[in-house]
């Protein structure tokens, strides 16, 4: 596939400081998100309909430019035609299944444009609903002008695959000024347990936090990107949240709504706030908000937690990290700059050569099942059409990719389901099942991975906001955060806000003792509870033997440090040499007594020692 480049000058932020510049006719990688492709396309001369997978992008650009046309679920015909007999320049924003029924109402196509916003998802999506991209694809035949936008179009060798891309040009942007994105990867067996640690951590207050001119700033929102409702629910439910604390970003519809409302407290479907309007502390999202949607939080951090269990529900980090990354807009939320992300590694049950073999047997299934299909004829072909229709809709493409195209009355090849089904296992096999693979895939989408000194310490304190780590691990960490004060003091502060007890033992014992009793916790409660009594007895000797000129015998002095012992539970007996030693009760022998002709010696004391 031939790319013609489009060098973008240093210093520009957004296409529209692009002097003449208007989306090409034909596929445009833009490179990077978040750099007004679609901004562009609204604010043009030519009238335009930009057609999204995701309703609540068009919701999200709606809101912002209200003038235009929203057309998504039971849409009327009417209105749209009215829309655009009175609109001065028409811009309407349409989900792929609605973009038919505005076609219908356009008597000239060749007078607009189309732009096919986060194309992408042609593939990703195409295991669960690829009926409704390829009538998308058919349908945008009949515009003379399509920009097919994406920050990361679909895999070169996947587009070719598709006969509607083999011709079409190709532009790719480069940009001069690229800010990078610090991607903080966990290898988590469960996902999700990490997600609970992150909301117990925010509610505990256990914040991220970095410096900026010398000033703390704290992290205290977090976006939270998960695989399904389900988890947001079970998350929500677990962790005790209520509705003040939760905005849930979810797609539009009854099943969403109806798992969401068996939450107790009347949680229900949220938005994205505009520019200014309040955030609230969790925003939880699944795929639906993944592309294209905008956040101006001032200092949310952004988490995508992949729970890879299904195929079919894999996040493609190559693909939707970027489009998360871009999500944050607001230059003033320094921790923009980061995107925490938590996989695990799904059980690939299938090799290669298997996943190969069967895919290649339901191939051939299906290109016997639609000859024997478009054979039939009468009640038979009707029962075939109302069969294969009905498989679709329950099973989506599980057991053949046959599909039935009213248009032509014919039994067809589902391409975009079978090269979906196989883009799917490349991600589940390859994205997921080693980090180098994660570490590379990142990298080509100009993530910053490095080990750069300056993220070292954000990225410390990440690790604990979303690990419960043993006692003995995250004390001597705090310990070596202490010592090393000048580069780890914000990571000792996050870490000690979500475990104060830390803070609490080092201040008793300090790092060398803690060291030596090896980090533990029993140890170093022992230690503390001995300190503790040793204080009490203390106080208690030094109350006992008062500073002054009074003389006390030693069996005196023994007797009377029995008492304490045994006021305080101890089995010891009163020794003279430990009252300094021990007890910082310092004494002086003074000349003995002569009684019954025996010396007995005879202590003053003299001082109470620190």
């Amino acid at each position: 596939m031939n790319k013609t480049p489009i060098e973008v000058p240093k210093g520009i932020e957004y296409l529209s400081q692009i002097e003449d510049f208007e989306l090409p006719n034909g596929i445009l990688n833009k490179g990077i998100p978040n750099c007004g492709a679609t901004t562009l396309a609204l604010e043009d001369r030519h009238k335009t309909i930009i057609c999204s997978p995701r309703n609540n992008l068009l919701i999200n650009k709606h809101e912002q430019y209200p003038d235009t046309l929203l057309v998504i679920d039971r849409f009327r015909e009417d209105a749209i035609r009215e829309y655009i007999a009175t609109a001065d320049c028409p811009k309407i924003l349409v989900s792929y299944d609605s973009l038919p029924k505005v076609a219908r109402c356009i008597a000239e196509p060749s007078e607009w444009r189309v732009v096919a916003d986060e194309f992408q998802y042609l593939l990703s999506d195409g295991t669960f609903k690829s009926e409704v991209e390829m009538r998308l694809l058919a349908q945008l035949q009949s515009f003379d002008y399509v920009t097919y936008l994406s920050a990361t179009p679909i895999i070169d060798t996947y587009l070719e695959q598709i006969d509607e891309f083999k011709d079409i040009p190709y532009y790719e942007m480069h940009w001069q000024d690229v800010e990078k994105v610090k991607v903080i990867r966990l290898r988590s067996k469960r996902p999700i347990d990490s997600a609970i640690e992150i909301i117990n951590s925010f509610k505990r207050g256990a914040f991220p936090r970095i410096k900026d001119n010398g000033k703390v700033l704290l992290s205290k929102e977090c976006v939270i990107f998960l695989n399904s409702v389900d988890n947001i629910v079970k998350l929500i439910d677990y962790t005790k949240l209520n509705p003040d604390e939760v905005n849930i970003i979810v797609g539009n519809s009854s099943d969403n709504d109806t798992k969401i409302a068996k939450l107790d407290g009347g949680f229900e479907r949220g938005r994205i706030p505009l520019k200014g309007e309040p955030h609230k502390m969790f925003t939880f999202c699944t795929s639906t908000a993944f592309a294209g949607c905008d956040f101006y939080s001032t200092n949310a951090t952004t988490f995508v937690i992949s729970d890879n269990k299904m195929v079919n529900t894999t996040i493609d980090i190559a693909t939707d990290l970027v489009q998360i990354a871009g999500r944050q807009r607001l230059a003033e939320n320094p921790f923009r700059r980061y995107l925490l992300f938590i996989y695990n590694v799904g059980a690939c049950e299938k090799s290669k050569e298997e996943f190969e073999r069967e895919l290649a047997e339901k191939k051939q299934l299906t290109e016997a099942e639609i000859e024997s299909n478009n054979a039939s004829s009468g009640t038979l072909r009707q029962k075939r059409i109302r069969d294969t229709t009905r498989l679709q809709k329950m099973l989506k493409f599980d057991e053949s990719f046959t599909m039935y195209d009213e248009a032509t009355d014919r039994f067809i090849f589902n391409q975009i389901a079978y090269l979906g089904e196989r883009y799917a296992f490349d991600l589940q096999k390859y994205n997921y099942e080693n980090g180098i693979v994660v570490r590379n895939q990142l990298q080509e989408n100009n993530f910053d991975i490095s080990g750069n000194q300056r993220y070292l310490e954000y990225e410390e304190q990440l690790a604990h906001v979303m690990q419960d780590e043993p006692f003995a691990e995250r004390m001597k960490r705090y310990c070596d955060y202490k010592s090393n004060r000048a580069k780890f003091d914000l990571a000792a502060q996050t870490l000690a806000q979500k475990y104060p007890e830390l803070s609490l033992y080092f201040e008793e014992l300090g790092e060398m003792r803690i060291k030596a009793l090896g980090y533990k916790e029993k140890s170093i409660r022992e230690e503390i509870k001995l300190r503790r009594n040793q204080e009490r007895l203390i106080a208690e000797m030094q109350a006992r033997f008062p500073v002054g000129d009074r003389l006390y015998s030693s069996a005196e002095m023994r007797a009377t440090m029995n008492v304490v012992f045994e006021k305080f539970g101890h089995g010891k007996k009163g020794k003279i040499t430990d009252l300094e030693t021990l007890y910082k009760v310092q004494t002086k022998r003074e000349k003995p007594t002569l009684a019954n002709g025996v010396r007995t010696p005879l202590y003053r004391v003299i001082a109470h020692l620190k």
